[in-house]
């Protein structure tokens, strides 16, 4: 009789670990998206602003990303940004936002994830509160009327 209460105790001290285990696999999953959540608004915001300091020095927006690297059209050369970061959820190139003109004025993940935070976003980012996912976090510039810096 000891033999078969001993069975049942290993039974539930190993269903106790298998539920403890799973609840800390998605701990840690839940831990990972709220990190590359922050990357995307780090990221998203660095090439936003790269793209508005690259419309108020040359006076329209970028054909290519690549621009905002090295702007070569004034005078003196400028590093709007130090690298072309990666889309940090889907690992790849970001879904470009073009204008009227084809010139890049914003981007967006890629991503149809549907984001852990839903508010309490910055106000610059408060049109994020309540998307369903990362594709729509647009990080766009809203310079259309400013009025570009003469070198």
């Amino acid at each position: 009789m000891s033999g078969g209460f001993t069975l049942i105790v290993l039974a539930g001290a190993i269903a106790v670990t298998g539920l403890v285990a799973s609840m800390a696999v998605r701990r840690h999953i839940a831990v990972i998206k709220a990190e590359e959540e922050e990357e995307l608004l780090f990221r998203g915001n660095q090439i936003k602003t790269a793209i508005d300091s690259y419309f108020l020095s040359v006076g329209s927006y970028p054909e290519k990303l690549e621009s905002l690297l090295y702007d070569n059209k004034l005078i003196a050369p400028r590093k709007h940004l130090r690298r072309l970061y990666k889309d940090p959820v889907t690992d790849g190139s970001w879904d470009v936002i073009m204008n009227a003109d084809g010139k890049i004025f914003g981007i967006r993940s890629k991503s149809d994830k549907e984001p852990l935070k839903k508010r309490n976003f910055p106000d610059e980012y408060k049109s994020f509160e309540g998307k369903t996912k990362y594709a729509e976090w647009e990080f766009v510039s809203r310079l259309i009327n400013a009025t570009p810096q003469t070198r």
